[in-house]
């Protein structure tokens, strides 16, 4: 018989996947599947679970947000594992599973496809020894989904990101960056910066509407230190996916990049985030794992 390792937050999200555990276990069962499960409750439970675990597993599946399906995949490139992986999203955005095609899919049709569907290789981030499925963030507003209440993210979803990125506008400043590439060399004032595996993050699935998770390439998004008041005008497009030729923006497509905060003054500024989570301080050597991974999804 087959084997599926089943790990799952409890806390991700709504909380309610634990009512949905049965519908889990029939698909996987019917599928010919015997399931180990493990529930994670304590923060580093489920990377210790994965480096010590019997590797004789033909299928694992995640029930979380971007940081728990990014816990899973970093101890599975740490042990050096392909196991098929499974994503049924139950997080607050879930960034990673949107462009997997499962947004919207409920935990049965998530189930389903996993039994169902080929798992296809996909590309994972590198920053400096962290991995990430979805993106790597820098400058403002970077730390706004490890600084949201979870009573907040239950409550109302992704708009609590939003309310909490409002939050930071008072402490708007020009922050300058070094960015090198195989091809460039840049420095620049900007706001913030986004190094995208997929096509969106925080809820905005189309901020770079050609990004692919199997070209080897990443896409860079940095928003230059403009004058406030243009700003709503510059997000907007940026959201749609409008930006490419708008001058309010540095946009690249490279498969590395090389990121140095230059500002000495503000230590704050020199950290990163991973999928939500927090990642490297800079400098940050970012780099990519061509289809490293195997997952299932509709894209």
């Amino acid at each position: 018989m087959k084997k599926c390792k089943l790990i799952y937050n409890p806390y991700s999200g709504n909380k309610t996947f634990k009512f949905d555990l049965d519908i889990c276990f029939s698909i996987f069962q019917q599928a010919g599947y015997e399931i180990h499960i493990f529930r994670t409750i304590k923060n580093g439970d489920i990377r210790e679970h994965i480096l010590n675990m019997d590797t004789n597993y033909d299928l694992i599946v995640v029930s979380g947000g971007d940081g728990t399906i990014n816990i899973v995949v970093n101890a599975l490139i740490e042990r050096n594992l392909d196991i098929p992986l499974g994503v049924i999203p139950s997080g607050t955005a879930n960034d990673f599973a949107t462009f997997l095609g499962l947004k919207t899919a409920s935990v049965e049709e998530a189930c389903k496809l996993i039994v169902t569907e080929e798992a296809k290789k996909i590309d994972i981030g590198i920053a400096n020894e962290k991995c990430f499925i979805n993106v790597c963030a820098g400058g403002l507003f970077t730390n706004v989904s490890q600084n949201v209440d979870k009573d907040l993210k239950y409550a109302l979803g992704s708009l609590s990101y939003y309310i909490k990125g409002i939050e930071q506008l008072a402490n708007f400043r020009k922050i300058p960056f070094r960015i090198t590439t195989e091809n460039n060399v840049l420095e620049e004032d900007l706001y913030l910066f986004l190094v995208l595996n997929s096509a969106g993050t925080g809820g905005f699935n189309r901020i770079a509407p050609s990004a692919s998770i199997t070209d080897g390439v990443f896409d860079f998004v940095g928003i230059k230190a403009k004058p406030v008041i243009e700003l709503p005008i510059l997000f907007l497009k940026i959201f749609n996916g409008e930006f490419v030729k708008d001058n309010g923006v540095v946009y690249l497509k490279e498969k590395s990049f090389h990121i140095e905060c230059l500002d000495t003054e503000h230590l704050q500024l020199h950290e990163t985030t991973v999928d939500g989570e927090k990642g490297p301080d800079m400098p940050v050597s970012i780099s990519v794992l061509p289809r490293r991974l195997s997952i299932f999804g509709k894209f």
